[in-house]
């Protein structure tokens, strides 16, 4: 018998392992020839090695993803997170919101539905709309009974409860409800200024006033029509008080009658816990949505007044009226203090002349957190700051500005100042709106949100296009559909050295400011 056979025999009876350039097998057709001579048994090790080669890339993975990007899902975190540093897909005007000038929209979104209101929505047939969060198609234009100022969803999803609140009012309505006995209105004794702060989950809603923090839980259960066209006199019950605490230290004191404070809330990224921000109080609060218990975890005193809030995974974010962001260890309360060669910051600013900072906008930077980044509203502008806040560092600033230096929210108009904040989560994708215009960052981490994205970019150019009177058509943004398979690193047009700021390659770093 033969030397090759003899080798075949033993290879087949598992004596002799077969062992592959795992290299040579991706690049070329190589892996396929040796594999059609493979064993059963040479297939099942290599099926074995498949499988540990999995467990410890996705154990990897989370190490990796939580010592960049501080998230705690792997490597679904760091497409996020790398998505952050990339160029967004913009779109002006993206669901085609028309407001009043002068207005301050505001919007809440979840993982089905956004819904835009505005204090200068009088019609009562426009006074709350509804969009689908994966396209921004239309579904709907509520009535209701108040005057809409702030908004919060609620309820599971198809059967939100969509909540509102002026300065004295909060009024709860099902999406899908078409008579007016499906709504339930509270009154309050209070004047918040911008309206009752409110932010909801699928089973529950938090109310912040006057110092008192208030939590509801949602009525799932569909009550019997108790008789048709009936009034809004609470005939349903769509969310019921669990708990009421005043806050110790909490009470928001009118110093100025012409500008009233009010209170900020957000979420956590997993929704078990939330921040309340009061003018010169932070306080993180526990949630247990199955005992219908709040409770306060950490309070934090601050000098300067706070007019926004947010919490991540590892951090407390609040901005301040002097248009700084604050940032604290979330485990021990400490103060993130950055220190370099040159200089010791205690506070984060995207701008760094204080004349830009006194003609900024006087509405709150709008904040969403995603594990240790942090995307901001511009002090002096609709620029999105992306932030690291352990290191404390502005890793991008996306400004879709066309003059050249110039951080504007909209090419006309003063009424340009972001009033509000949303994430979509079907898009990965940051919605700002002004009193003129809603404006999106798309950042997608596949292909599907980049077709998404570009088809509600395509449907709003072609609705631009239709309204040219001068015929000329809008130049493509420039966006290559392989997107995802071709840009990888960056490369600086100095020196021509791959600047490698999302893969994690070893190469060069470029030292020229870009």
């Amino acid at each position: 018998m033969s030397t090759r056979a003899t080798k075949r025999i033993k290879r087949d009876s598992g004596e002799l392992p077969t062992s592959f350039d795992l290299l040579a097998l991706y690049k070329s057709d190589f892996g396929d020839r040796i594999l059609s001579f493979a064993s059963g048994v040479d297939l099942c090790t290599l099926d074995i090695i498949n499988k540990q080669f999995k467990s410890l890339t996705t154990n990897q993975w989370n190490i990796v993803t939580k010592e960049r990007f501080g998230m705690n899902n792997g490597k679904e975190g760091w497409k996020m997170g790398t998505s952050f540093l990339r160029p967004p897909k913009f779109v002006h005007n993206a669901g085609g919101y028309e407001g009043a000038d002068g207005g301050s929209p505001h919007v809440a979104a979840n993982e089905n539905i956004i819904a835009y209101t505005s204090d200068f929505k009088v019609n009562a047939n426009a006074s709350i709309e509804l969009r689908d969060a994966s396209t921004l198609n239309t579904i709907n234009l509520r009535p209701s009974p108040i005057s809409n100022w702030k908004v919060a969803i609620c309820g599971r999803e198809g059967a939100e409860i969509i909540v509102t609140s002026n300065g004295r009012k909060i009024c709860a309505q099902r999406r899908d409800n078409e008579v007016s006995y499906n709504v339930q209105q509270l009154d309050f004794d209070t004047n918040t200024g911008c309206g009752i702060e409110t932010i909801g989950c699928e089973t529950h809603l938090i109310v912040a006033h006057d110092g008192r923090v208030q939590l509801y839980e949602v009525i799932n259960e569909q009550l019997e029509q108790v008789g048709h066209g009936g009034d809004t006199n609470n005939n349903t019950e769509l969310i019921s008080l669990r708990k009421d605490i005043q806050v110790e230290g909490g009470v928001v004191d009118y110093d100025d009658e012409e500008e009233l404070m009010e209170e900020k809330l957000a979420w956590s990224p997993d929704k078990t816990h939330f921040i309340v921000g009061y003018p010169h109080q932070i306080c993180v609060w526990k949630f247990e949505a199955e005992t219908n218990e709040i409770t306060l975890t950490k309070t934090i005193d601050t000098a300067w007044e706070v007019n926004n809030v947010a919490l991540a995974e590892d951090y407390i974010v609040a901005s301040s009226k002097n248009k700084r962001v604050h940032i604290w260890n979330r485990n021990t309360g400490d103060k993130m203090v950055y220190t370099s060669m040159y200089m010791t910051k205690h506070s984060l600013c995207d701008v760094g002349i204080t004349e830009q900072l006194w003609n900024a906008s006087h509405w709150p930077l709008q904040l969403s957190c995603h594990g240790r980044i942090l995307v901001s509203t511009s002090h002096i502008g609709c620029a999105l700051c992306i932030w690291d806040m352990k290191a404390g560092k502005l890793l991008k600033r996306h400004n879709e500005a066309k003059e050249q230096g110039v951080v504007q929210m909209l090419p006309r108009g003063i009424f340009s100042e972001v009033t509000d904040m949303a994430y979509l989560q079907q898009l990965n994708a940051i919605l700002c709106m002004t009193a003129e215009y809603e404006n999106m960052w798309v950042f997608p981490t596949n292909q599907r949100q980049l077709d998404m994205a570009t088809s509600i970019h395509q449907r709003v150019e072609w609705g631009l296009e239709s309204e040219n009177e001068s015929g000329e058509s809008i130049d493509d943004d420039g966006w290559d559909h392989d997107y995802f398979n071709n840009v990888h690193c960056n490369q600086c047009s100095a020196c021509e050295v791959l600047v490698h700021e999302i893969c994690t390659s070893e190469a060069p770093k470029c030292t020229h400011e870009r």
